[in-house]
């Protein structure tokens, strides 16, 4: 038995008291020997795509997996066409971390999403156009800890200005002042915009401003003359190639970092790598030619 409230201006209906049925009941009305507890964690090591087929399969099932401890991240990327049921299941769940990228999602469709996902702290909108991009304008999106913008073709300097710069509140400070992931790589910026960050993303700890040919060794002297190094961990400069072997000297002052990312960058050196490493005040290795990182970390798993 599910009773259900209105959310008000979400105009959703969400559970308000639920009696959860703990088990599934046969054809021949007897119950199946699993319990719902047995059953869930079963559910949770599958897939979300095997889930979804799980869900068709009854009603209990169905009620069981929309429990949103199943669905903490959503991937809709390269999905299309986006429907507005689709929209409704993923606030149903409210995930901490949805995926757009590269879907066909519209701008009506994105303002409405964003605002009704309060506990999101991860969005993902690689390759969309700078209309979609500017539903992160909106009010409700100051509870983000990582915005992907990866190979956004249109974001220039006054674009993410403007998307950083909007205050939140009553005391007027830039709303993603907690921000600790900014990923940037492939898009048209100039070396002017590291500014931007550093003054309204003072916390960062994860930044990617990787295969940008305006990025330089101007741009880690003021990331380390900022109050960014002693937040900064990881820092992705690969395929920049104006970045130099200056650029490592520099980054001795930042005090967190565990992952210094330069590969393709022709203007750096191993050998500096090398030397970065071996005098800086972590244990740090180098894999890949040019990838600093501490001896114990999965490459692969750290590749977002």
């Amino acid at each position: 038995v599910v009773s259900t409230q209105s959310t008000g201006r979400f105009g959703l209906e969400v559970p308000k008291s639920v009696i959860v049925q703990e088990y599934v009941t046969l054809e021949d009305d007897s119950k199946h020997v699993l319990t719902r507890e047995i059953w869930r964690r079963i559910f949770s090591y599958l897939l979300p795509g095997n889930l979804v087929q799980c869900m068709k399969c009854c009603k209990v099932w169905l009620d069981w997996i929309s429990d949103p401890m199943f669905w903490p991240t959503i991937n809709l990327s390269r999905y299309g066409p986006i429907f507005p049921d689709t929209l409704k299941s993923v606030v149903l769940r409210q995930p901490v971390e949805v995926d757009l990228s590269y879907c066909t999602i519209t701008r009506k469709q994105c303002d409405w999403l964003l605002p009704r996902l309060p506990n999101l702290k991860t969005i993902r909108l690689s390759g969309l156009p700078m209309n979609i991009i500017g539903s992160l304008n909106g009010p409700m999106v100051a509870n983000l800890r990582h915005i992907d913008l990866r190979w956004v073709d249109d974001l220039n300097d006054w674009g993410l200005r403007d998307l950083l710069s909007v205050p939140s509140g009553r005391e007027q400070k830039p709303r993603f002042r907690d921000l600790q992931g900014l990923q940037l790589s492939g898009c048209p910026l100039s070396d002017d915009v590291i500014n931007n960050i550093i003054r309204y993303c003072p916390n960062l700890k994860h930044l990617d401003l990787s295969y940008n040919t305006n990025m330089n060794d101007r741009v880690i002297e003021a990331i380390c003359a900022s109050d960014l190094i002693y937040s900064l961990s990881k820092i992705d400069f690969s395929g920049c190639p104006h970045v130099t072997d200056k650029s490592l000297l520099m980054m001795k002052k930042c005090y967190d970092l565990t992952w210094l990312d330069f590969r393709s960058c022709r203007e750096i050196t191993r050998g500096a790598c090398v030397r970065f490493a071996h005098s800086f005040k972590k244990e740090l290795i180098i894999t890949e030619d040019k990838l600093i990182h501490p001896p114990t970390v999965d490459v692969y798993m750290q590749v977002s």
